[in-house]
């Protein structure tokens, strides 16, 4: 036995604890079909590109934000035409006119003693790490509506085939009854219980239809399509493979590739930073400055020694009276880390009990299931022998036919326990992560933040 391999109910998929799984889940469904509407989905999706941009916005932040460590350099020349007033400067006389030429150049440099420009610096780049695993949110997400949405749309429409045959075999029973109760054979409240059976069989053949159409409507949206927009075709339930086992991420493993937990934990490192920002912010701040120019009357006067003018040194602000501002400041910082702190342990918990629901959704979906196979394969059974003795003129032709209808509704049931297992299947897929690296499959992925 695989060393991952974990025993299972029978009927359900095998589980395998510790494995990884593939980024690429959606494909051990083994169909076609499927890859190409999740791949269409992941091309074209505004939803996606949304959170990519989102991404390179948040990382190139986080590198203008590092700027801060390197000395700034500023240049700046400027010519102007004055009119000086000589009674300004206590002199008397008539004013004059100058023309003024000033060229210099300026360096500043932050001395980070206490540690907030780093902290901000680090804020910035937890919030990158952040959108990065948005994308993986936002990535798994899709791949899992998508998913969805193509089983559900294929449940559907295999159920709408089946109320499709109900519905006629309900009009020939109706016609039936009512050829009887004019020749005064049959009670008019058996005619009247037959139409009445047929209306609600059409009723539910019209709310399926409805529902596939909404489905199909949905795939479209998820692939950033319109409606009416040519896509690729949707998948059969009978394409649909069930994989013979499932890996299941170990807890260690599940905080380390589920996007929503490692985003709750880039939150959590984003308010850690916060409270040393707010911190450093109740302590002085110094920088060293330079500043270098010449200015003379002409161009040609700012290459003499004269022109030249310079001034360097530190300077120091130091916060003394705020009115409670800066303490209350990083009372909230500090408030806002215990918040982040207790959020990322209720996303982690969340996320077992998603992985722990999902497993026994497997159980009861095989147990369902092989009663939903044992009652169709009864009522198919019972549908050919019915047939067989309508044939040989044993039973009438609405006995057979009622018999018929019970093979379809168990056949409906079927359909659906089907469906919800492949449903259940990938939700186990999407509980553990996905498989989520970082990187989507085909190299569409989220590039390190700095």
């Amino acid at each position: 036995m695989d060393r991952y391999a974990v025993e299972a109910s029978a009927g359900a998929p095998a589980i395998q604890l510790g494995r990884p799984t593939d980024p690429a889940w959606w494909r051990l469904f083994d169909s076609k079909a499927l890859d190409e509407l999740v791949e269409a989905g992941l091309k074209s999706s505004p939803t996606l590109a949304a959170a990519r941009a989102a991404l390179l916005q948040s990382q190139d932040q986080a590198r203008a934000g590092a700027g801060v460590f390197y000395p700034n350099f500023n240049a700046s020349a400027s010519a102007s035409r004055e009119r000086l007033n000589l009674v300004q400067f206590g002199q008397g006389g008539a004013g004059h006119e100058v023309s003024l030429y000033t060229a210099e150049g300026e360096v500043n440099y932050a001395l980070d003693l206490f540690g907030g420009e780093r902290r901000s610096v680090e804020a910035l780049s937890a919030q990158a790490q952040y959108q990065q695993h948005a994308v993986g949110a936002a990535y798994l997400l899709l791949t899992g509506e998508i998913v969805d949405a193509a089983i559900a749309r294929a449940g559907y429409a295999d159920e709408a085939g089946v109320l499709s045959d109900i519905v006629k075999l309900d009009q020939a029973q109706r016609d039936i009854l009512t050829s009887e109760y004019k020749a005064g054979h049959a009670a008019l409240s058996a005619e009247l219980a037959a139409e009445q059976q047929l209306a609600a069989d059409q009723q539910t053949l019209e709310s399926t239809r409805q529902r596939l159409a909404a489905a199909e409507t949905l795939l479209q949206a998820l692939m950033g399509r319109e409606p009416a927009e040519a896509s690729p075709p949707p998948p059969a339930l009978a394409e649909l493979e069930v994989p013979a086992a499932v890996p299941v991420s170990l807890p260690s493993q599940l905080v380390r590739t589920r996007p929503d937990i490692l985003e709750a934990e880039a939150d959590l490192h984003y308010a850690n930073a916060e409270v040393g920002v707010a911190t450093a912010a109740m302590f002085p701040s110094i920088s060293l400055t330079g500043d270098y120019g010449r200015t003379g009357l002409s161009l040609a006067s700012l290459a003499s020694p004269a022109a030249a003018f310079w001034s360097v040194g530190p300077s120091i602000n130091v916060p003394v009276f705020h009115g409670g501002a800066l303490v209350y400041g990083r009372k909230a910082a500090e408030a806002g880390y215990l918040k982040a702190a207790s959020d990322y342990r209720q996303t982690v918990l969340a996320a077992l009990e998603q992985v722990s629901d999902a497993l026994r959704a497997l159980d009861a979906d095989a147990i369902i299931l092989r009663s939903a196979e044992a009652a169709s394969g009864a009522a198919d059974l019972a549908r050919r022998l019915a047939g067989a003795n309508r044939s040989a003129g044993v039973i009438a032709d609405f006995d057979a036919i009622a018999v018929q209808i019970e093979a379809d509704r168990a056949r409906q049931t079927l359909i659906a326990a089907r469906a919800q297992r492949l449903q259940d299947v990938a939700a186990l897929y999407l509980a553990c992560g996905g498989g989520w690296n970082g990187r989507e499959p085909g190299g569409g992925g989220a590039a390190k933040t700095p």
